[in-house]
C-alpha cells in the first residue's frame, strides 16, 4: 500500500485527485486548515489533517510514513493587493513542503504549479513549456508567485519532483466555487464577454495526470495540462448550448475594460481588496493559449472534452442548490 500526503486537500484539484487517489487503493492523508470544509465522501483508506502550510512545525510529523506528496496547496485569489500577500502560502508553504520532503525521505513529490508560469502563444503558435512567462501574467501578484514557487521547484536537488502545471480547470467538488465561477456568468439574461481567451481542461483530467506523473513523470520535468483552446464567448456559447439557453452576447470592448481596470486601481488604492484592477483585466484581453504535447508524450494522456467538463460541474453545482 502506497502512502499519499495530499496538501491544499479541500481545493478544486486536491479534492478530485484524493478520490481518485482512494478509488486506486491508495492511503491519504489529506492536510488541509479546516476540516469541516472538506466536501469529499469519508473513505476507510482517508485521513483529515488539519495543519497550517505555512508553518513548517506543524507539517513535519504529517510527512512521517509518507511514500508521495501532492503540493496542491495555493493561495488563487486575485484580490490580493500585494506580491508578498501570495508569498505565506505560494513561496514559503512550498519551502516548507521542500524541506518536510527531505528530512523525511520521500520518494516523490508532485508539485501542482500553473501553465501561466511559461510563455502562451495564440493558436498558430502555441505556449509551451521551453517558453518564458509573458505580460500580463508578469505583472500578475498570483502568477509572479506561482513562478516563484516553480523556479524554487526547478532548482531543488536530491528530492525526485515532477511539476504539473494546469491550464484553466472546471469540473465538479468546485465548493468555492473557484474556477466554476465563469459557468455562473453565462447564467445570465445578458452576458458580458471579453475579448480575449484561455485553455480549458476537465479537472480529472489534470487528477489522472498526477497519477500518471507518479509512474511516468521524468524527475525534474514541468509538464503543461490542457486541453482545449478557447474564445470567452465560444465558452460561453458551449456553455449556453448545454444548458438550453439564450441569451443576449455583448462583447466588451477593451477601452472600456482598461477604464473598468483603472476604477480597479483606484479602489485598490484605498486598501479595498477587489477583483477589478488593470492587471485582471488586461488576462482577460490576451488569448493566453497552450499545447498539451508534452502530457501526451510523456505522461501518456488523453483528454476528456470540454463539454463533459461543464457538464460535471453544472451537475455538481445544481446538486449543491448553487446553480439553477
Amino acid at each position: 500500500m502506497v502512502n499519499v500526503l495530499v496538501t491544499g486537500a479541500n481545493g478544486l484539484l486536491a479534492t478530485n485527485t484524493i478520490k481518485l487517489l482512494l478509488e486506486k487503493g491508495f492511503i491519504v492523508k489529506a492536510l488541509l486548515r479546516n476540516k469541516e470544509k472538506f466536501i469529499a465522501p469519508n473513505h476507510k483508506n482517508l485521513t483529515l489533517i488539519e495543519g497550517d502550510i505555512t508553518k513548517i512545525q506543524s507539517l513535519k510529523k504529517h510527512f512521517v510514513g509518507c511514500d508521495i506528496v501532492i503540493h496542491a496547496a495555493a493561495n488563487t485569489s486575485q484580490n490580493l493587493l500585494h506580491l508578498s500577500d501570495y508569498y505565506p502560502v505560494n513561496v514559503q508553504g512550498t519551502k516548507n513542503v521542500i524541506e518536510c520532503c527531505k528530512i523525511n525521505e520521500i520518494k516523490k513529490l508532485i508539485y501542482i504549479g500553473t501553465a501561466n508560469s511559461f510563455g502562451h502563444g495564440s493558436l498558430e503558435n502555441l505556449g509551451n513549456e521551453s517558453l518564458n512567462q509573458k505580460s500580463p501574467f508578469d505583472k500578475s501578484h498570483y502568477a509572479i508567485s506561482k513562478l516563484k514557487s516553480q523556479v524554487l521547484i526547478n532548482n531543488t536537488k536530491g528530492i525526485d519532483i515532477v511539476s504539473i502545471c494546469p491550464t484553466f480547470m472546471i469540473g465538479a467538488y468546485d465548493a468555492k466555487p473557484s474556477s466554476g465561477k465563469i459557468i455562473f456568468l453565462a447564467n445570465k439574461k445578458i452576458v458580458f464577454y471579453p475579448p480575449g481567451g484561455k485553455n480549458f481542461i476537465h479537472v480529472k483530467d489534470v487528477s489522472t495526470s498526477i497519477l500518471n506523473a507518479i509512474n511516468f513523470g521524468k524527475p525534474g520535468e514541468n509538464y503543461i495540462l490542457g486541453n482545449e483552446n478557447m474564445s470567452y464567448k465560444a465558452f460561453f456559447d458551449l456553455t449556453n448550448k448545454l444548458t438550453n439557453r439564450k441569451p443576449v452576447m455583448i462583447r466588451l470592448p477593451k477601452s472600456i475594460l482598461k477604464i473598468m481596470g483603472q476604477f480597479g486601481n483606484i479602489i485598490r488604492w484605498f486598501g479595498f481588496p477587489v477583483n477589478l484592477s488593470s492587471v485582471n483585466i488586461d488576462l482577460l484581453n490576451v488569448k493566453s493559449y497552450y499545447s498539451n504535447q508534452k502530457a501526451k508524450d510523456e505522461l501518456k494522456m488523453n483528454f476528456s472534452s470540454i463539454d463533459l467538463a461543464i457538464s460535471d460541474a453544472i451537475n455538481w453545482f445544481k446538486k449543491e442548490g448553487l446553480f439553477k
